[in-house]
């Protein structure tokens, strides 16, 4: 909250504030205020000097740029959500390419610099010193990504540049109530002395998930043409540009997960069926081998029995050993066997695992499993909640696992476990690198704090999400120092 006059300055000087800090903060409005209108001022004069100049054919011939002849991000309506940025890019960086620019007599030759430049060449006598200022620093000033590191909310955010490394404190009242930190914007910042303000901002920001991506662009941008200045930037402004509708295009249009098991296999709920032709004990005994469990009567625990005292039905969880995904997984369920009398059924979440058990039950069973077909349902069927359960089962819902004292202790064993094993896990987000390895060169540990970003930004978004991350605790594990 903001001093009031008769109040103690919150310099700490021990004066009232109308005595201490208050001319010198009221004179710092008002110079944001008029670098502010500044800019509400020569967007627009310069706008309309192209538009009298070179006329529609020239905004045609950016708007065509800019989107990539292609509608907005969002659909044509989305349109005036982009003028934001548009109008500055515009302004200050838009040069027409040179087969494209008119001569002769088709009409005033189209200009060869941006028209911030040409409007100042030709109009800057009518601008004011502030304004002339404005459009100096903002004419040399590039566009790029920002990600907000703190906010003041209706007052300011801070601001690092990814691209270029810059840190900027830009006073904003608006984009502050809604931006959060981790959250990554397309912007200009124009600059003056103490003074910034963001000027061409995109029209939607990017969540901490495409942090690590903007990164991977300006690897990629660093070997193709070298070092990050501001020269650099400034002319890279169109593929920037460019790069940002990408993004916004996958974040308002996401593509469907890639559903896999463990074995990175594609996600295909398989039934397999078969004919049985011996007794329900007998291929009991020849298919449990296929179950880490050793004893008959934890395998037998829920099986049922018939009158004479034979074994009707059984069920055999298929598994192996460890987890090609998890390293802190004991063992893996590959899938489920029921044997009953006359039938047997497998139920695998992989066409592959589909072959692989056939396979296995026609290796130990032989002539005695007739195998009769495949059903493969969809991995969206499997994992709608509404088949979790039969549809004719009208009793109480099974506790879940997190309503018991012992299910909480699993849960929360199985998460540190994880989480330990994480730390020597080769990371994709990390350039394949274990966060340990990570965490020991400058890069790695701009990445690591990417990432730690986006899982506490994830943990905000998913409260209830089961596994659960100490952010605090990984960065105390890497020699990493809190925000």
């Amino acid at each position: 909250m903001a001093a009031g006059r008769n109040d103690p300055c919150p310099c700490g000087s021990g004066r009232k504030y109308k005595h201490c800090c208050l001319a010198k903060s009221e004179l710092f409005d008002a110079r944001w205020h008029a670098w502010r209108q500044a800019e509400g001022k020569v967007v627009p004069a310069v706008m309309a000097f192209a538009d009298e100049k070179w006329g529609d054919e020239l905004f045609d011939e950016a708007l065509e740029t800019f989107f990539v002849g292609q509608a907005p991000p969002g659909g044509v309506e989305e349109g005036e959500r982009w003028e934001q940025l548009f109008a500055p890019w515009f302004v200050f960086d838009f040069v027409p390419a040179a087969r494209k620019r008119r001569r002769g007599d088709v009409g005033p030759a189209w200009p060869t610099t941006i028209a911030a430049l040409e409007f100042a060449r030709q109009l800057g006598d009518g601008l004011s010193p502030v304004e002339a200022r404005f459009l100096k620093a903002a004419s040399e000033a590039p566009l790029s990504f920002m990600v907000v590191t703190a906010r003041e909310p209706g007052r300011s955010l801070d601001l690092k540049d990814i691209l270029g490394g810059d840190t900027h404190h830009v006073l904003e009242r608006s984009a502050s109530t809604t931006l959060e930190p981790g959250d990554i914007v397309i912007a200009r910042v124009v600059v003056d002395g103490d003074i910034a303000v963001m000027s061409g901002l995109g029209p939607y920001p990017l969540p901490p998930a495409d942090h690590n991506r903007v990164i991977d662009f300006r690897e990629q941008f660093l070997r193709r043409r070298g070092p990050l200045d501001r020269a650099h930037l400034k002319s890279s402004a169109l593929e920037i540009v460019l790069v940002y509708r990408q993004f916004v295009e996958q974040l308002l249009n996401p593509a469907p997960p890639k559903l896999q098991n463990t074995d990175g296999d594609p996600l295909e709920p398989t039934t397999l069926e078969f004919e049985l032709h011996c007794s329900v004990r007998e291929a009991f005994d020849r298919l449990k081998g296929l179950s880490l469990m050793t004893s008959d009567d934890d395998l037998l625990d829920d099986a049922e029995w018939a009158d004479d005292g034979e074994l009707a039905k059984a069920v055999i969880s298929w598994s192996k050993k460890g987890n090609k995904l998890h390293r802190d997984w004991d063992n893996t369920t590959l899938g489920t066997i029921t044997v009953s009398t006359g039938a047997i059924s497998v139920f695998v979440n992989s066409t592959r695992r589909a072959k692989k058990v056939r396979g296995l039950i026609d290796k130990r069973l032989g002539a005695d499993a007739l195998y009769l077909r495949q059903t493969i349902e969809s991995a969206e069927a499997m994992l709608d909640p509404s088949r979790q359960r039969d549809a004719n089962d009208t009793g109480p819902e099974p506790p879940s696992i997190e309503s018991t004292p012992e299910g909480r202790a699993f849960l929360e064993e199985a998460n540190r476990r994880h989480w330990e094993t994480w730390l020597d896990d080769k990371v994709p987000a990390l350039g394949n690198l274990t966060p340990r390895q990570a965490a020991r060169t400058p890069l790695g540990r701009e990445r690591l704090e990417a990432l730690l970003a986006e899982f506490a930004w994830r943990q905000d978004a998913h409260p209830n999400n089961l596994m659960k991350v100490d952010v605090d605790w990984i960065r105390r594990q890497l020699g990493l120092p809190r925000p």
